[in-house]
């Protein structure tokens, strides 16, 4: 379904200056460092039910992978994903003691192009979190803003709200309860991270969540019960990541977390499992063409929309774009400029490489390609995203790449995170570390809610 530009053409119309948040949180300005999109983004209704729809059908393809061909051996899914021993073995004593460890939190990350939305990766579990409900509300508190908004019928979903929800409804927890909860970071991105977690405490504990941060060095298992100083623990909230465990003290650092999970001692959120299914080589599996006939023809729909030709690197001959079969490594050379070479298990845009890239020569491109090869990497087809126009101070409008951070949750949409910068910048991977500016947005109708 190509994007539906109608909204955006009247709030450039109507309004047709830069707008952000007239005031925003402790957590959001942490968040954002402050820095906004000119204007908030929209979706019009059927937008968000398609997106709902086809990101739930794409998520349930990517949770029956195990079973459809690894025969329910996750360690043999985490190998094939790239996992070293030490997250194989986090990965299996975790999902052992909590069988059922699937869940509804992720963040889609797509651009557009002229054929709608389309997939870039699709992260899975705690890490995504954040509350787009701030800056929406901080929008809305323009006056003029607030009578376009009535006008059109826009609404918001509050992430923060819909994530609580999440947690209560995925580890058991009653509507009433008041859970003590360790958010708990690696040792070594605890000091970074230290005012992210502080704020991110103090925003549960307005939705009634005690909780508070920590790293996994600091939980101690004792009497029956995982504490953090003098607290007895209820949940985990997992905000490091599998990458962290490749560390060599990282055995000790987990061995009180998984110990108290295996004797029932604990809850965490969410588990170690759900970063397989937010591999970049887990969608290299959907997309090759070897296993189509595994999918249903729902899900083989979905695939086709929504997620580009995808492959992980490889020395043996892969099934191509076009339904023919070759060598990875000659296609890759041959079509540079529209192919992404991609780490299959790192975040925040860390180690991408854009084919099209002016800083890539076709020699470092070969020799990047021979890096990767038979490692955890992925090629991805080239997405050539069409610009949203965006205010200048200026009163004029520029066009503006935008990375469409869209959230689920237990309950379905879970609101925006979106990342953007001007079409005719230098940015090539939109990251809030490169400059890349955050933004949120609204879409057309009743919550998703109600």
């Amino acid at each position: 379904m190509p994007r539906d530009h109608a909204l955006t053409e009247r709030y450039l119309e109507k309004i047709g200056r830069v707008l952000g948040p007239v005031y925003d949180s402790e957590f959001t300005r942490i968040f954002t460092t402050g820095s906004y999109a000119p204007r908030p983004m929209f979706l019009s209704a059927e937008e968000v039910q398609q997106l709902t729809r086809d990101l739930d059908v794409l998520r349930g393809a990517l949770y029956r992978l195990p079973h459809l061909l690894f025969d329910g051996d996750i360690a043999a899914f985490a190998r094939a994903n790239g996992m070293e021993k030490a997250q194989i073995r986090a990965i299996e004593r975790s999902s052992a003691a909590v069988p059922s460890t699937l869940t509804g939190m992720g963040r889609a990350d797509l651009y557009t192009d002229e054929s709608g939305f389309r997939l870039m990766e699709f992260n899975m579990g705690s890490t995504i979190g954040w509350d787009s409900g701030d800056i929406c509300r901080g929008i809305l508190a323009d006056p003029e803003f607030s009578r376009f908004a009535a006008e059109e019928g826009l609404q918001y979903v509050d992430t923060a709200t819909e994530q609580v929800r999440t947690i209560r409804h995925e580890t058991g927890l009653a509507p009433d309860a008041r859970p003590v909860i360790a958010l708990a970071e690696w040792p070594s991105n605890f000091p970074e991270m230290g005012a992210y977690l502080s704020a991110l405490v103090n925003l549960w504990r307005e939705h009634g969540l005690e909780a508070y941060q920590c790293h996994i060095g600091q939980l101690e298992r004792r009497d029956g019960r995982l504490w953090l100083e003098d607290r007895p623990i209820d949940i985990v909230y997992r905000q490091f990541m599998i990458e962290d465990l490749l560390d060599d003290n990282a055995d000790a650092l987990l061995e009180p977390l998984l110990g108290a999970l295996e004797d029932g001692e604990v809850h965490m959120f969410t588990s170690l499992e759900s970063e397989l299914y937010g591999s970049k080589a887990s969608l290299a599996m959907l997309s090759d063409r070897t296993h189509r006939h595994l999918f249903s023809d729902e899900e083989l729909d979905v695939i086709d929309r929504l997620l580009p030709w995808t492959s992980s690197v490889t020395s043996g001959r892969v099934i191509l774009e076009d339904g023919t079969e070759g060598s990875l490594m000659d296609h890759a050379v041959a079509h540079q400029q529209e192919l992404i070479l991609k780490p299959a298990l790192l975040h925040g845009g860390q180690g991408v490489v854009p084919g099209w890239s002016s800083k890539v020569t076709p020699e470092e491109w070969r020799r990047l390609l021979l890096e990767a090869m038979d490692g955890p990497y992925v090629l991805q087809k080239r997405i050539h995203a069409i610009p949203e126009l965006f205010p200048d101070p200026d009163g004029g409008v520029r066009p503006w790449i935008v990375t469409w951070g869209v959230i689920m949750m237990a309950s379905g949409y879970g609101g925006l995170m979106n990342r953007c910068a001007p079409a005719d910048g230098d940015i090539e991977v939109l990251n809030l570390f490169l400059g890349a500016l955050i933004g949120s947005g609204f879409h057309v109708g009743p919550s998703p809610r109600t």
